[in-house]
């Protein structure tokens, strides 16, 4: 019996004050008919954003005795199963009398800690009498092993690290419209902030904390967690291949990734590895949200699963820690942003090169509707069209004929313009503009 802990635990939420929250962008359901799964990397803000859906149900009059959030990290509710949850909602009953004419709102922070969590929550769930909402630590399961315990009931939503306009609101920096943003102070002002963004990245800690020093002193503790966590205790991996195989997808970032070249090299310097074991721990730095994949666009699955992936890393924070590099590769960091904000948008990533050619010319992002082509996207470190290379444009060119389409998007550092090259209509903007308004220059999904 564990009612005595869970009155500790459940007095503390009835007398709790709400945290102020940074207000995220991302929606989940106020009256859902399923389960919510609330996903995403670790520190990226899945606590405080069921924190704000707390805010917002009781903004539409839900009171706040018929919403119960449950931590089980916990100390008190350590070694749970499911039997010890009916104690919870027995204890909640007591505790808290709430309106039971109305549906009762369960927020349960990463329950997975429970043995037997999936049979209880998909009990309670049939009942028809809760709105329950979970969050999901990449340490004990991934988004699709929520799903499988689930069993068809739940969908799944990802929280990411800050975008540009939650940066910004965190920063509690007053921004105008971007159209309308042209004094060299207020652009001054946004340029700064950008390129805070874009080296340190979007970690709400990271973006909170004052100095440079604090800035490194937590994504250095951040990835140390990620690495032995969500990805050595978790798909019990080896740590000197997974160092090896993570060095090179954070320090070779928007850039053709190669399981062949990599099993070449780690054999080269003596380990014992396979290039089954090595696109196994790719999987899995996919699966804890630190990476990232792009395939080539092609309408064939035979020449996406051939042709080399690029790698992009979830925050430009963590290519920031482990760069060996004396500068920072603003072009570099300016495109792996924009990878995080189209997967973010619902964007899947997908790059272009020519069939049958290994070099040449390469278009970063082709944005599709089902399987067609509908826009083509290319990010450079560039502030006037002559700082442009001829080799950028000249891919957009062959990438629209080739693909049939007439869109296409420069992202650049502080360049805006519009110019035809036959059918194709390129449109130049600014990294900031882009951020704060993505919708408006994207094709629709």
């Amino acid at each position: 019996m564990r009612e005595e802990d869970f009155r500790w635990v459940l007095a503390d939420w009835k007398t709790r004050k709400l945290p102020s929250v940074v207000e995220r962008e991302i929606k989940l359901p106020l009256d859902p008919t399923y389960i919510v799964t609330v996903t995403g990397p670790r520190q990226a803000g899945k606590t405080y954003r069921l924190f704000q859906l707390v805010g917002e149900l009781m903004a539409l009059g839900v009171p706040r005795s018929n919403i119960l959030y449950v931590n089980f990290e916990h100390e008190r509710l350590r070694r749970l199963d499911a039997n010890d949850l009916e104690d919870m909602v027995k204890v909640y009953y007591e505790t808290f009398e709430p309106d039971v004419s109305r549906p009762i709102y369960l927020l349960l922070d990463e329950v997975q800690l429970v043995n037997d969590w999936d049979k209880w929550v998909r009990r309670i769930h049939d009942s028809e009498k809760y709105k329950i909402y979970i969050t999901g630590s990449t340490s004990k399961l991934t988004s699709k092993e929520i799903a499988d315990a689930l069993r068809g009931r739940s969908v799944d939503y990802t929280v990411f690290p800050f975008s540009f306009r939650e940066f910004i609101k965190a920063k509690r920096a007053e921004i105008r419209d971007p159209e309308t943003l042209s004094y060299l102070e207020e652009r001054g002002t946004v340029l700064r902030l950008l390129r805070e963004y874009l080296v340190y990245g979007g970690f709400p800690r990271v973006v909170l904390a004052e100095t440079p020093e604090e800035k490194r002193a937590f994504l250095k503790s951040h990835y140390n967690a990620i690495f032995y966590r969500d990805l050595v205790e978790r798909c019990r991996l080896d740590p000197d291949i997974l160092d090896l195989v993570l060095s090179a997808l954070v320090t070779g970032a928007t850039g053709l990734f190669s399981v062949s070249k990599l099993y070449n090299f780690a054999k080269s310097l003596g380990y014992r590895t396979s290039k089954a074991k090595l696109i196994e721990y790719v999987e899995c730095a996919r699966q804890a949200y630190l990476v990232l994949l792009s395939e080539i666009y092609s309408p064939t699955i035979r020449n996406r699963k051939q042709y080399p992936k690029k790698a992009y890393i979830i925050d430009n924070g963590i290519i920031t820690t482990l760069s060996t590099e004396s500068t920072e590769n603003l072009g570099k960091l300016m495109e792996n942003i924009v990878a995080v904000e189209l997967a973010r948008n619902g964007y899947t990533l997908n790059y272009w090169r020519e069939y049958g050619k290994r070099e040449g010319p390469e278009v970063d992002f082709v944005i599709t509707k089902g399987q067609r082509p509908r826009q083509l996207i290319q990010v450079t470190y560039a502030s006037s069209k002559t700082e442009i290379k001829p080799r950028e444009k000249a891919a957009l060119i062959k990438a629209s004929q080739e693909l049939q389409t007439t869109h296409a998007l420069v992202i650049t550092w502080d360049l805006k313009a519009q110019e035809q090259q036959g059918n194709l209509k390129i449109t130049y903007i600014p990294l900031w503009q882009w951020l704060l308004q993505p919708q408006k220059y994207l094709q629709p999904v």
